[in-house]
């Protein structure tokens, strides 16, 4: 079993408290050129992932549980 708390469960927590939400992605600035890109929830008004300040790696951990 995992721990919720555990770092590596980051994403995986902040996207489940958005299932059934409308979300978005969002582009500041020139959209060819763009200064930021968001994933926002639509009905919290919530900024879910903010590709200027996060970066998202593929998880490298035999141990991770499969469902």
């Amino acid at each position: 079993m995992f721990n919720e708390n555990d770092a590596n469960m980051l994403l995986w927590n902040t996207l489940k408290k958005h299932i059934g939400h409308n979300v978005s992605v969002v582009c500041y600035g020139n959209e060819d050129n763009p200064a930021d890109i968001c994933l926002e929830c639509e009905d919290c008004g919530e900024v879910i992932l903010d590709a200027e300040l996060y970066t998202v790696v593929a998880r490298n951990d035999p141990e991770w549980p499969v469902r």
